[in-house]
């Protein structure tokens, strides 16, 4: 099935409002693991003197689990869109953890212009994160520039995206399958990434070609793709 890149930021309140009222959870929970476990097998630990920055954050589901997984550390969530940084600030504040959530903050930022400087801290990120992320941007060479630009050599780097279809059937089949847990407004959006995706070559083709022989591309079941490692 043929790439149809859709918009780079969620924007519209009605699709802020979808994706963040539906449950996600158990995917969530499942890249908390696979990160904790990709660490734990690098002999990685993170604490106080680290950074975790979560990429395309959303309404900071994640974030606000990696602020509480990795309690000691810093996590800072970035998005370009205001309503989804909003919406983040909004769960944070009338999250039942929110105790927990002090060492969690969000900026807003096209994350193609974001650098370091931005985060108003002296020291490198630890770790890089981003779930979701990947389909949203146009051109692979401004996604992997991004991190290349946010990274250092201690930088763990994590990402998690859809994997597209072969064809436009098994794309009709999983939008139908969306249908029956969400909203319209949800079940188009995801329609739309399933054909905004990568395939798993495209993504290890664009490593293999860029000098990014370092992040290394997994297929994660039949729907998901990850890419991580170091840059």
């Amino acid at each position: 099935m043929e790439r149809i890149p859709e918009p780079e930021l969620m924007e519209k309140k009605d699709q802020v409002i979808s994706y963040d009222e539906a449950d996600f959870s158990e995917g969530e929970v499942n890249l908390i693991n696979q990160i904790n476990h990709y660490l734990l097998r690098k002999n990685i630990s993170l604490g106080e003197k680290d950074l975790i920055v979560d990429l395309g954050c959303g309404p900071g589901n994640i974030s606000e689990k990696l602020a509480i997984k990795w309690a000691n550390t810093e996590v800072v969530g970035i998005d370009g869109s205001k309503e989804m940084i909003l919406r983040a600030e909004y769960n944070k504040n009338i999250s039942q953890n929110k105790k927990k959530l002090k060492n969690l903050r969000y900026i807003c930022s096209d994350i193609k212009n974001i650098k370091s400087t931005n985060f108003l801290i002296n020291r490198d990120i630890s770790l890089l994160v981003s779930n979701s992320l990947i389909h949203h941007i146009t051109n692979l060479e401004d996604f992997f520039n991004t991190i290349k630009s946010l990274s250092s050599n201690i930088t763990v780097n994590f990402h998690k995206d859809l994997k597209r279809p072969l064809d436009e059937k098994s794309a009709l089949e999983l939008k139908a399958q969306c249908s029956t847990k969400y909203n319209e407004i949800l079940t188009n959006d995801y329609y739309a990434s399933l054909r905004a995706s990568y395939t798993f070559k495209e993504l290890k083709k664009f490593t293999s070609e860029n000098d990014l022989s370092s992040l290394d591309v997994f297929e994660d079941g039949d729907k998901y793709l990850i890419v991580y490692g170091n840059v």
